[in-house]
């Protein structure tokens, strides 16, 4: 069996956080994730804080399926009023020198 070669990481610096702590810490709980070794490595290397990244994708992805969710249910509305508004034009038709 071959010899298992180990490396040693770089140290990290602490990620300094700008925002006073108990604005930072206001409405956090602590969460377990499992992540690859790999990319802990190199955000780490990055001076990434690795709760914000995971913060700031979880808003986005939650964003993206709020919106979609909203459109699924609003979808017969959005449809009425495009008929409509197909059928019947703008509502400041003739209000305004450009239209």
């Amino acid at each position: 069996m071959a010899a298992v070669k180990k490396y040693k990481l770089p140290e990290v610096k602490p990620h300094v956080v700008e925002e006073p702590r108990a604005v930072y810490n206001a409405g956090k709980q602590r969460l377990n994730i499992t992540v690859r070794g790999d990319l802990i490595e190199r955000a780490r290397l990055a001076g990434l804080n690795i709760s914000s990244v995971v913060e700031e994708s979880l808003e986005q992805r939650l964003r993206k399926a709020e919106g979609e969710r909203w459109l699924a249910e609003n979808a017969e509305a959005i449809a009425h009023h495009n008929a409509r508004v197909e059928r019947e034009g703008l509502w400041h038709k003739g209000l305004t020198p450009w239209y």
